[in-house]
């Protein structure tokens, strides 16, 4: 995927690209997630196929863009997404968050002056107690010995990303572990960058966001997406969230865990983000 470095200040520089032509779809991803992840799930070329333009960036901390000094909030990362879009030249935009690309599209709407003309959110609306105790024995892992070893970064994966089927069938697991282990090349620019976005995650859930007050100000068309087995947003939570979204469709994906958008062999949330953009 080509792409290009955006200077959004304070000598950051943000990883972005441009693909297809049509009204623009930006993909926030999720903590830790290279921008070029989103070509897994097969997204990318199937809004490009369906008429849109597709604007992706790698978040402040993610290689190959900057990691300034920790910590980093959420809305430091909307507010460089909303300089990547600036640089694209685009004034109204369809928003598709993963993850913690999820908090991030939210906080666009403080940040940016442009138009949000719909909102997909997937995998990562209301996060767990799961999610907020994963980030604080990071946050101490980071404090006390200056990185997360890779262990503890493997158990996190294994114990989330796939199935709960998959969970309890061992020889799948060991697939599972010698898949994680061979692509566990290094996501972040640096231990600066994994601190910040780790604290900017940790930070969102332990104020309570979204509030139902964030949720209520969501105006435009919007899509919610929860997997049935995700141990870090829990279906039934992100359904009563959007619960307060004026004007949301839910879909819940069952069958799957928290990398359901990436892993789901039916590739059932990208189809439904992209007839979601579709009808915008």
């Amino acid at each position: 995927m080509s792409g290009e470095f955006v200077d959004v200040g304070d000598d950051v520089q943000i990883w972005a690209s441009s693909s297809g032509e049509g009204p623009t779809v930006l993909l926030s991803a999720g903590l830790g997630m290279p921008a070029q992840t989103w070509a897994f799930s097969g997204l990318p070329d199937a809004l490009v196929a369906a008429g849109f333009r597709v604007v992706t960036y790698s978040a402040r901390g993610v290689a190959p863009s900057s990691a300034p000094p920790a910590p980093y909030s959420v809305h430091d990362i909307a507010a460089d997404a909303a300089e990547v879009l600036d640089h694209f030249e685009v004034n109204e935009a369809i928003v598709v968050g993963y993850s913690m690309g999820c908090y991030i599209s939210q906080a666009l709407f403080d940040v940016w002056g442009g138009t949000v003309r719909g909102l997909a959110m997937v995998g990562g609306l209301r996060s767990s107690t799961i999610g907020v105790v994963v980030n604080e024995m990071e946050l101490e892992l980071l404090e006390k010995l200056g990185h997360v070893p890779g262990s503890v970064s493997l158990f996190e994966q294994l114990m989330t990303i796939p199935s709960a089927a998959i969970l309890r069938d061992d020889a799948q697991v060991a697939n599972w572990r010698a898949m994680l282990t061979a692509s566990s090349e290094n996501v972040w620019t640096s231990v600066d960058g994994q601190h910040g976005q780790t604290r900017a995650s940790y930070d969102w859930m332990r104020l309570g966001e979204p509030t139902v007050e964030r949720l209520a100000d969501i105006t435009c068309p919007t899509l919610v997406v929860g997997f049935g087995d995700d141990l870090f947003f829990p279906a039934t939570q992100s359904q009563e969230a959007a619960s307060h979204i004026p004007n949301a469709q839910w879909l819940h994906v069952d069958g799957v865990g928290h990398g359901g958008l990436i892993f789901d062999p039916e590739r059932r949330a990208t189809d439904a983000v992209t007839a979601f953009c579709r009808t915008l």
